[in-house]
C-alpha cells in the first residue's frame, strides 16, 4: 500500500495561501496593488478588528466585465503576464494570480462589486459572492466605475493561522504601514484607511510625495529632508533622506521602492545605513525615502508569493550608486548652509574619517555629527604635546585624590580609580588586581533596580516640569492606543494634543536623560517594537530592563572622578553589582598573576 497520496484541492490551496496571506496587511497589501495595476486614483481602505473580522478596498479603477471577474478567482489567472518569458520584464505590481483565489480558501466569504469602464452607459456591474472558496452567487447590479472588495471573518477556514494573529490593533498598525508605504510612492493616488468609526490616514493626489511624507513622517522631520535625484546608465534614484541631525532608533522609517513596488531589499538597507556611517551616532538610524527606476530583467521580483523580496543583477553596483548620490545630497545641503571655511574643514574631517578606517567609525559613532575645528588659544589646547587635545581623564593627583578622601566614604572592596579608557571602562585597583568596569552595564543595573523598585511601590512616575508634545505617525498613534494602559502603569501620562500631537506629561523616573523630546519618542519606539502587550510579570520586566538602558549612561560619555566614585558606589550597593539586567558582566578583574603572565614576569 502507498504512502505518498495526492493532497485534495482543498487542502493544497490552504497550504499555498498560507504563502501569500501571512495576515490581515497581507490582504490589504494585495487588493491596494489590484487598485493600482487597475488605474485607480482613489482607494479606500476600511477595516474591522485589526481586519480579521472585516476589510473591504474600494477603488475608482478600469474594473471588469463578469467573465474577468469569475476568471480572477481563479489560481493563476492573470491578466498582467500571459507567459514565462514575461516575467523578465515585470512592470505591474500583481503577476502571479494568487491574490484572490488564497484570500477565498482561507476567508469565510468574499463579496464583489465591480465595473468596467466603458462609453456604453447600459454596461452594469457585476456582484460574485464567495462562501468558504466557492461561489455561491453570481448577477448584475448598479454600481459606480471600479471594484470593491470585501472580506468577511478572514482565516475563519485556518484556525491554526488565526491563532497566531496579534492583537486587533498590532494587526492594524501593520495595515496603516502597509497604506502609509504605497501612499508615498504613489501620490497621484488619493487614500485613505478607515477603522471603526475613525479616519486613521487620509492623503490627497499630488504631484509630489511632500504631502504624503508630510501626513506620516511629521512637519518637524519633513522640513529636514533633502531631495535626492540621481540619473545613471541603468538607474534612476529619487527620494527624500532626513538630515544627519534627525535620526531614529530602529530603521522603520527608511523605505525603499523599485519600479513602484515597495521592497525589503538587505542590500538597499546597507546602502543608506553606509551613507550615514560616518555621521550618525552608533545605533541610530537615519530617515530615508529612496525610489529607483530599473530594466525590469535586471531585477527578480518573483522571488517570493509575497513578492517583497527583490533580488538585483548587480547589487554591489547599485547599493554604491545609492550610497553615493545620498552622501552627495548630505553634502550639497551642507555647502549650501554652511560658510567656504566651515565646508573645507567638514570635508577634511569626513575624509579623514573615511580613510581611519574601524578606529574612525567608532570615534564618530559615540561622538555624533563630524565636529567643527577647535579654536587655538591656551584655553582649548590639551594636556599632551603640541596642542592635543586629552581624550580620557588623567591619572588622579595626590591633590585630587586627599580632597576626593576628605568629601566622600571610601569605595567598598578597597577599590582606587585610577581614570576612565576609551570612554567606555572605570579603571580602578582592588585587592585581587586591576578591575575595569563597563560604566554603562554598571549604570544600566543601578537603574533596573532602582526602578524595579519604584514600580513595586507605586512610585516609578515623575512629572515633568513642562509637558512635552510629540507628533506622532498613524502607525505610532494606532500602537499607542495599543500601549497605553501600559504605559500609564509604567509612569507614562500621555493626552490627546489634537491631530496627531500628544501631550506628554509624565514619564519614568529614570532621571534627566528622558526629559528632552527626542528620548521620549525614541523610548517609546523602543517599547512598541517589543511587538506586544501583556499584563504578565515577564513583559513588566523587559520593560523595567529597556527603560533602565534608555537612561543609562552611554559609552562615549567623559565621566568626572567623582562620578565615576558614585557610579561604583551605587553599583556595589546593589543586590546583583555583577551583571547588567540583561546578563552581560559589569566588571572584570584581571589578577596580578595574569598581568605578569602578559608581561612576560612569569
Amino acid at each position: 500500500m502507498t504512502r505518498i497520496k495526492r493532497l485534495n484541492r482543498d487542502a493544497i490551496n490552504k497550504i499555498a495561501a498560507g504563502e501569500v496571506i501571512e495576515r490581515p496587511a497581507s490582504v490589504v497589501k494585495e487588493l491596494i496593488e489590484n487598485s493600482i495595476d487597475a488605474g485607480a486614483t482613489k482607494i479606500l481602505v476600511e477595516v474591522a478588528e485589526g481586519g480579521k473580522g472585516f476589510i473591504r478596498v474600494t477603488d475608482d479603477g478600469c474594473g471588469m466585465d463578469r467573465e474577468d471577474a469569475l476568471l480572477a478567482f481563479e489560481k493563476h489567472a492573470t491578466s498582467k503576464i500571459s507567459g514565462a518569458e514575461d516575467l523578465d520584464r515585470i512592470s505591474t505590481l500583481g503577476f502571479r494570480g494568487e491574490a484572490l483565489s488564497s484570500i477565498a480558501s482561507v476567508a469565510k466569504s468574499i463579496d464583489m462589486v465591480t465595473k468596467q469602464r466603458s462609453e456604453d452607459l447600459e454596461v452594469t456591474g457585476t456582484h460574485i459572492m464567495i462562501e468558504d472558496g466557492k461561489i455561491a452567487d453570481v448577477g448584475e447590479v448598479g454600481s459606480p466605475i471600479g471594484t470593491a472588495i470585501e472580506v468577511i471573518d478572514l482565516f475563519r477556514n485556518v484556525p491554526a493561522r488565526r491563532k497566531y494573529l496579534k492583537s486587533g490593533r498590532a494587526e492594524l498598525a501593520r495595515i496603516v504601514e502597509v497604506v502609509t508605504s504605497y501612499a508615498v510612492i504613489n501620490h497621484h493616488i488619493s487614500f485613505e484607511l478607515f477603522s471603526g468609526n475613525k479616519t486613521l490616514f487620509k492623503s490627497v493626489r499630488s504631484e509630489s510625495w511632500n504631502d504624503p511624507i508630510l501626513r506620516i513622517l511629521g512637519s518637524d522631520v519633513a522640513r529636514n529632508l533633502i531631495p535626492v535625484e540621481v540619473v545613471s546608465k541603468f538607474v534612476s534614484i529619487t527620494g527624500a533622506v532626513g538630515r544627519q541631525t534627525v535620526t531614529r532608533s530602529s530603521p522603520d522609517w527608511i523605505m525603499t521602492y523599485v519600479n513602484g513596488r515597495s521592497v525589503r531589499s538587505r542590500g538597499l538597507l546597507r546602502a543608506v545605513n553606509d551613507a550615514y556611517r560616518t555621521l550618525i551616532p552608533t545605533g541610530r538610524y537615519p530617515i530615508a525615502v529612496i525610489s529607483l527606476q530599473i530594466d525590469p530583467s535586471m531585477v527578480d521580483v518573483n522571488v517570493h508569493p509575497a513578492k517583497m523580496e527583490v533580488r538585483f543583477l548587480r547589487e554591489e553596483e547599485l547599493a554604491g550608486i545609492v550610497t553615493e548620490s545620498i552622501s552627495l545630497a548630505l553634502l550639497k545641503a551642507e555647502e549650501k548652509e554652511s560658510g567656504p571655511q566651515q565646508m573645507k574643514a567638514l570635508q577634511t574631517a569626513r575624509l579623514e574619517a573615511s580613510e581611519g578606517g574601524d578606529e574612525a567609525d567608532e570615534a564618530t559613532a559615540v561622538s555624533g555629527p563630524l565636529p567643527l575645528p577647535r579654536p587655538v588659544g591656551p584655553e582649548s589646547e590639551g594636556h599632551g604635546t603640541g596642542g592635543e587635545v586629552q581624550k580620557t581623564l588623567p591619572l588622579i593627583s595626590g591633590r585630587e585624590r586627599l580632597d576626593l578622601d576628605l568629601e566622600s566614604p571610601p569605595l567598598p572592596s578597597g577599590l582606587r580609580v585610577l581614570g576612565q579608557a576609551l570612554k567606555l571602562y572605570i579603571v580602578a585597583e582592588g585587592t585581587d588586581g586591576l578591575v575595569m568596569v563597563d560604566q554603562h552595564a554598571a549604570a544600566e543595573r543601578i537603574r533596573y533596580e532602582t526602578l524595579t523598585k519604584k514600580y513595586a511601590s507605586g512610585t516609578i512616575s515623575q512629572e515633568l516640569i513642562a509637558p512635552v508634545t510629540l507628533e506622532f505617525s498613524p502607525k505610532e498613534e494606532v500602537t499607542l492606543e495599543e500601549w497605553r494602559e501600559v504605559l500609564e502603569e509604567m509612569g507614562f501620562e500621555i493626552q490627546p494634543f489634537g491631530g496627531r500631537a500628544y501631550n506628554v506629561r509624565s514619564v519614568p523616573a529614570i532621571g534627566s536623560r528622558l526629559e528632552s523630546l527626542e528620548a521620549i519618542h525614541d523610548i517609546l519606539r523602543d517599547l512598541f517594537a517589543l511587538g506586544r502587550v501583556g499584563t504578565e510579570a515577564t513583559t513588566k520586566d523587559e520593560i523595567l530592563k529597556l527603560l533602565a538602558c534608555r537612561g543609562s549612561i552611554k559609552a562615549g560619555h567623559e565621566l568626572s572622578w567623582r562620578e565615576m566614585h558614585d557610579l561604583l558606589r551605587e553599583l556595589f550597593a546593589c543586590d546583583n553589582p555583577k551583571t547588567c539586567p540583561h546578563g552581560r558582566p559589569t566588571t572584570v578583574t584581571i589578577s596580578q598573576v595574569q598581568l605578569e603572565k602578559i608581561f612576560g614576569r612569569r
